[in-house]
């Protein structure tokens, strides 16, 4: 039986996607296939994704995954996956 896991914004991810993505309808269906990733196996332990457990960061966004040049960071609490950044890669750290 697989774990379905719910994916959540905070305000400031809001804000920041919204910011990035004004009249871009590709970054939406970017985050929306990026959050069905994350709503099945945000651990990646399958593998198949470019996860990344962020070591250095004790802040907001231990998890990161990668599309393109952007920057997804996110933490998991339980089932629950809060998403808190999208950014450009060279703006993400």
């Amino acid at each position: 039986m697989t774990v379905s896991f719910r994916v959540l914004t905070t305000p400031s991810f809001d804000r920041d996607f919204r910011k990035i993505a004004k009249g871009n309808s590709a970054l939406e269906s970017a985050l929306h296939e990026l959050a069905t990733i994350l709503s099945q196996d945000p651990y990646n332990r399958s593998a198949r994704h470019p996860i990344k457990k962020l070591t250095a960061i004790k802040s907001d966004g231990q998890w990161r995954i990668r599309r393109r040049e952007y920057r997804l960071r996110y933490d998991i609490f339980g089932t629950d996956v809060v998403l808190h950044s999208f950014r450009h890669r060279k703006e993400a750290y």
